[in-house]
């Protein structure tokens, strides 16, 4: 039987055996190679805070009592939840609408961490000669390049960039792409702040040792930055996003916060400044990307894939971190325990 690497307990992963299904006409059965997951995200999950006794109504848009008495629960082996967000590997089997797919074609897309994955045509693109650890960042990407475009980023603008996960980092490097002026990039943990500098960071802050508010108007002729992209998912990152901001700045708020905010001091720059303040699509539940139907996300994926695949959206040594399926459910530890030595992982699903 098939393997997954499943989250089984808090930042606890396991093992599981599986069957496939039988593919309906338009999926695709893929051998996985390569997957990779999010850790930022999935720690926040195991939070639960914001939906304890909760759930968003998709139909109304709107955070309601869970009547249902459900909810997502906390992972065990009972309930496990996926680890992957993106795989890569060769197709075994397609369904009978398939027409852009065939057996023994190597193909990459939205995939879990497990030795085969069944996916809808639309979530899959052929490899050619794409990087794999390049193609194992196509969900993350699918979040950055909203941050940035809904952001309005223009030709010349100065950005801050708070938090340099994958998002973040996929973020400079995309608003780089994009003709950004001045990047700065912000994170507690040296091996980002370094790899941020890499992909286009004019300059990259500790929180802990700068004054960041006042050294980014320094940095930019004492005005603040036009747009403050929040990817910590703390209160007191976005806090900081609105006291970088210049007034009638934008505030692209992509973190997933938990809890209530304790640390927010809405009467100081958010009030004074006028600021404007976003949440980019690729987060959270039930929307399209705010031009659509003229962007959409296929669109948004496909034109991820193309840059990908002209070379012009890269992303060296974001996957720093490799593991055989056996090795890797002690993932979620190493990360907790040496935050500063894995910036994304992947799973090599091949080796044995």
């Amino acid at each position: 039987m098939p393997r997954r690497l499943a989250i089984t307990g808090l930042f606890e992963a396991s093992i599981l055996e599986y069957d496939d299904r039988p593919l309906v006409p338009d999926e695709v059965l893929v051998r996985s190679e390569l997957a990779s997951g999010k850790h930022g995200t999935t720690f926040s999950m195991f939070d639960q805070r914001t939906f304890d006794g909760m759930r968003f109504d998709v139909d109304r848009h709107l955070v309601v009592a869970d009547d249902r008495g459900a909810g997502p629960g906390s992972p065990s082996p009972d309930n496990p939840w996926n680890t992957g967000t993106s795989g890569l590997g060769v197709v075994e089997a397609v369904g009978v609408d398939v027409k852009q797919f065939a057996a023994g074609d190597r193909v990459f897309g939205l995939m879990d961490i497990r030795e085969t994955n069944i996916r809808s045509q639309k979530d899959l693109w052929h490899l050619g000669d794409i990087d794999p650890l390049l193609a194992l960042c196509v969900e993350p990407a699918y979040v950055a390049i909203h941050c940035v475009r809904e952001s309005n980023l223009r030709y010349g603008d100065r950005l801050a960039v708070i938090g340099l996960g994958a998002l973040g980092l996929l973020a400079v490097s995309i608003a780089r792409e994009a003709g950004a002026e001045n990047i700065i990039a912000i994170d507690l943990l040296p091996k980002r702040r370094e790899l941020a500098a890499e992909y286009g960071a004019d300059h990259t802050l500790d929180p802990r040792v700068d004054d960041l508010p006042l050294l980014i108007r320094d940095l930019t002729d004492g005005m603040g930055v036009d747009i403050a992209i929040e990817l910590t998912g703390a209160y007191a990152g976005l806090n900081t996003a609105i006291a970088c901001a210049r007034v009638g700045g934008t505030i692209c708020s992509a973190g997933f916060y938990q809890g209530e905010a304790n640390s927010l001091f809405l009467g100081r720059e958010w009030h004074h400044n006028r600021l404007t303040m976003i949440v980019p699509h690729g987060c959270g539940w039930g929307h399209e990307p705010r031009d659509y139907p003229y962007w959409d996300s296929q669109r948004a994926s496909d034109t991820i894939v193309a840059m990908m695949r002209s070379g012009r959206l890269k992303a060296p040594g974001l996957i720093n971190k490799t593991y055989s399926l056996p090795d890797a459910v002690n993932v979620y530890q190493h990360i907790r325990q040496n935050p500063n030595e894995i910036i994304k992982f992947a799973v090599d699903l091949a080796a044995r």
